[in-house]
């Protein structure tokens, strides 16, 4: 086990390593450090002629353009960083924001110090003055950059913005009294007497460079572990400058000399990559991030049309199959209602069926039982669409099932056992608590013309019309088929009437009588009856066209709510 952890943790340490190799930014800081040794080391060559073309004055002048870049430097550092930061949170670029403010104080305050530049509070006569103001501004930048360093990327406390920019100012007016009123407190880093730089000098430039070395080790060790070198690749870079310039000022013996000089030459460099790491990573990357969003936003919309016609065809796609598979279903729910109902000289039948969708939760049958008895029933299930249609299949087979389970099919039973039976079934299948249906079940005999009926629960009284125009509601009675057997026993109750010849019986469900039109009218009982009345001599063929024909005048086929079944008995 600890084999393959040493060999897994070697396997992560070498893609690192392979990643911080190929990766180009990284090639750039071998470069710039390859480079500024280069121009270090061989700069001596160069005295003679440097010396030749540069006086007193052209280096005061170019000495004055190199620290005024790097002063306007500073201050725009820390203003990007300051004035972005309510946007980016980024508590790692506003410290170092306010670090450069430091600096850029406290390098305004070594080039008016410059030996040859006019007094500064007191008259300037050893460089000793401005090369203290130069240790305490390098030591101010390698000590902030190791502390920012450590800093998380993605740190975005809300720290409120003057503690970023009071202590700076503080700290950098303590320095002015300190270096200019009170010198003799602070160990000399000049000395004429002894040919220019003192050994405290010389220390102090060396611990900032190891800081500014542990600086760039802790960035890059940090970003390769992200596998992102996207800032700390340029400021290692800079800092990497930033080295070769401390080595330069360590190396002078002159402040007007070229190690001097090449000094400041880094100390330009080094800002300006810094400013431009500032600048790309809290104003230009938002600004690039919200072009290529702007861009990536209008290609999207070019090609929101294509897109569109693509959903929309796969929408129909789906929509055409599942249109498919309701007709296959409404061809089966079809198959399972009776296809031709019983025509005798006794009786005769006639039906309609309208679907309010491509299924319907109504459900009836007209069948004979034998020579003499003819069985029907009639329901709605509660709901529309598939899940009712599919409670109508299990209503027909519940009642099916129960003549060839108890004593086969051709014995007769009562109304009141066939819904006694299917309500207990349904008790024990596992259907939700809130579904339900009503249905009547009745038997006719031919012989006696005596009607043996049972309700659960139908909502939709039936009619018997006589022959004079008269009317008459059939008394019904008994609750739905539901889930209440746990709580509550349920009995069904047969009811009997005796028919005349020429009566005619209307079993329908409340679809028919709550049809509505655009005036949002119901057809309603009431309706119904006057149009049974308007028609009670005709055949059940014929009232049965006359309702279907009065209801959709009254109604538009299209816009049905509810299914609308319903069956017509004629006694002959």
């Amino acid at each position: 086990m600890e084999l393959q952890r040493t060999k897994l943790e070697y396997l992560t340490g070498k893609a690192k390593l392979k990643y911080l190799t190929n990766n180009k930014n990284l090639h750039l800081f071998l470069a710039v450090f390859i480079l500024s040794f280069l121009l270090y080391k061989f700069a001596y060559l160069l005295e003679d002629w440097f010396c030749s073309i540069m006086n007193v004055a052209t280096y005061l002048t170019w000495h004055n353009i190199f620290e005024l870049t790097s002063i306007v430097v500073s201050f725009a550092v820390f203003a990007v960083s300051y004035y972005t930061y309510d946007q980016t949170g980024s508590v790692r670029s506003v410290f170092l924001g306010s670090v450069f403010l430091s600096i850029g104080i406290i390098d305004m305050f070594h080039a008016l110090s410059f030996m040859g530049m006019p007094d500064f509070f007191k008259p300037i006569e050893s460089a000793n003055q401005a090369t203290t103001f130069w240790i305490i501004g390098r030591l101010v930048m390698a000590v902030g950059f190791l502390i920012t360093a450590f800093i998380p990327e993605q740190m975005n406390y809300r720290i409120k913005k003057l503690f970023f920019s009071i202590p700076p100012l503080v700290f950098s007016l303590a320095v002015l009294i300190t270096v200019v009123w009170f010198p003799d407190t602070l160990a000399p880093m000049y000395l004429e007497s002894e040919n220019g730089l003192t050994n405290t000098k010389i220390v102090l430039e060396y611990i900032i460079i190891m800081i500014l070395l542990a600086s760039i080790v802790v960035m890059l060790y940090k970003s390769s572990k992200k596998s992102n070198c996207a800032s700390a690749v340029p400021l290692s870079c800079a800092l990497i400058i930033t080295i070769f310039s401390e080595l330069a000022f360590v190396s002078y013996g002159q402040v007007y000399d070229i190690y001097n000089y090449l000094g400041h030459v880094y100390k330009f460099i080094a800002y300006f990559i810094i400013f431009r790491v500032i600048f790309i990573s809290n104003v230009q990357k938002p600004y690039s991030e919200l072009a290529r969003t702007r861009n990536e936003l209008q290609n999207y919309i070019e090609n929101l049309d294509r897109l569109v016609e693509q959903r929309t065809a796969q929408l129909k796609e789906v929509n055409q199959k599942l249109l498919e598979d309701l007709e296959y279903a409404r061809d089966i729910q079809r198959s399972l209602l009776p296809q031709h109902l019983p025509e005798d000289e006794e009786v005769a039948f006639s039906a309609g069926y309208f679907p309010a969708e491509h299924v319907s939760g109504d459900f009836y049958n007209v069948f004979k039982i034998d020579d003499n008895n003819i069985g029907m029933y009639i329901g709605d299930v509660s709901g529309h669409g598939v899940p009712a249609a599919m409670l109508t299949v299990f209503a027909k087979q519940s009642i099916i099932g129960f003549r060839e389970r108890v004593k086969g099919k051709d014995k007769i039973y009562s109304p009141a056992d066939v819904l006694h039976s299917v309500f207990q079934t349904f008790n024990r299948m596992n259907f939700k608590d809130d579904v339900y249906f009503v249905m009547l079940y009745a038997i006719y005999d031919k012989k006696t013309k005596k009607l043996t009926y049972s309700s659960a629960g139908i909502n939709a009284v039936p009619l018997i019309i006589k022959r004079n125009g008269l009317v008459v509601e059939l008394p019904v009675k008994g609750l739905p088929i539901c889930k209440i057997s746990d709580i509550y026993p349920v009995s069904y109750e047969n009811m009997e009437i005796t028919l005349e010849e020429g009566d005619k019986l209307l079993f329908y469900t409340d679809g028919l009588i709550e049809a509505d039109n655009f005036a949002v009218e119901k057809y309603s009982d009431e309706h119904l009856k006057e149009i049974l009345k308007e028609n009670s001599r005709k055949s059940a063929s014929e009232l049965s066209e006359a309702i279907i024909k009065d209801m959709f005048n009254f109604t538009n086929p299209g816009n049905l709510t509810d299914d609308i079944t319903f069956f017509i008995m004629e006694v002959i």
